[in-house]
């Protein structure tokens, strides 16, 4: 293998510094700003190594010929190049959130600048983003349901943008900023996993969540209810099934009903969903899509018909 990555060393004109990868479906993307070198192991690998780079960000690949062209990354993953051993990406400035100018939060500070900014991004407030948050959510859970990866993609984008947004209102505020919400979020993962970060133990769901909740109650010692802080505003089903949730966790497990009252017998339902880890407010959106989608059905048919 040395002698044949020394060969594609020379005919590409690397020089030694080039960071070498090889493409496997196992390995982690590589995050470089400098010459990357990836040495093709399956399309899988090089799928995962190439999706933090642009679809127009030009490479070189090399053939098992030895032969070096021109390319792009968006024309690699689209197959147009069959059988080459190697692919050598030039520098590029990498950008995420913590990124700026060429990041989200650079684009988001060009958008609120007050002089030169976007008119709608500046007139929001905390507020005034509510109903696009709600939308957005649902706009997640929509692809989720579609089982639509590039759908999803970019429904979480549109998300994100919801959340470095709030996150520029604060700063601009004063109160908090995009950094201060990624390690708040951080912090909390490491804090609420002591079974992966420390010296805990969990190794099972259950008790990973009755972990989260004696934690969080010891985080915030002045809440008066382990119910404090289920949003109101959640569905209810939902709101139903984070209660019963939380209600369990905490020793307040709620006995089945026998009751013919019609919110009873739901409740009933919602903890049948929770005892088989089913999400009762998905259960009732995908059995009414079912129901739905037969009545279009039945409809097409009869203008057929007619």
């Amino acid at each position: 293998m040395m002698k044949r990555l020394s060969r594609i060393i020379e005919v590409a004109g690397l020089e030694d510094e080039a960071s070498l990868v090889v493409a496997r479906s196992s390995t982690e993307p590589p995050v470089t700003t400098g010459v990357l070198l990836l040495l093709i192991d399956d399309d899988s690998g090089l799928s995962n190594a190439l999706r933090h780079y642009p679809r127009g960000h030009r490479l070189r690949v090399v053939d098992e010929d030895d032969g070096v062209c021109q390319s792009t990354v968006d024309e690699v993953l689209n197959g147009v190049h069959s059988g080459f051993a190697a692919a050598i990406l030039d520098p590029i400035e990498l950008s995420d959130v913590r990124d700026a100018p060429d990041g989200v939060r650079g684009v988001m500070d060009r958008l609120r600048d007050p002089v030169d900014g976007c008119p709608w991004d500046n007139a929001q407030t905390h507020e005034s983003l509510r109903p696009h948050l709600l939308e957005e959510t649902y706009e997640v859970l929509e692809a989720i349901a579609a089982g639509e990866p590039a759908e999803l993609c970019e429904e979480l984008g549109d998300l994100m943008m919801q959340v470095v947004l709030h996150a520029k209102l604060a700063e601009q505020a004063g109160d908090f900023t995009l950094d201060d919400v990624s390690e708040g979020i951080r912090a909390k993962l490491v804090r609420r996993h002591p079974h992966v970060f420390g010296d805990g133990t969990a190794d099972t769901p259950k008790l990973v969540e009755g972990a989260w909740e004696r934690l969080k109650a010891r985080e915030r010692p002045n809440r008066e209810s382990v119910l404090d802080g289920v949003p109101r505003t959640l569905p209810a089903l939902a709101r139903a099934q984070s209660i019963l949730g939380r209600a369990e966790r905490n020793g307040f497990a709620r006995q089945s009903s026998d009751s013919p009252e019609l919110g009873e017998r739901l409740l009933n339902l919602v903890q049948e969903a929770r005892d088989t880890d089913l999400a009762a407010e998905d259960v009732l959106r995908d059995a009414l899509a079912a129901f739905e989608q037969g009545i279009r059905q039945q409809e097409s048919q009869q203008r057929a018909e007619s």
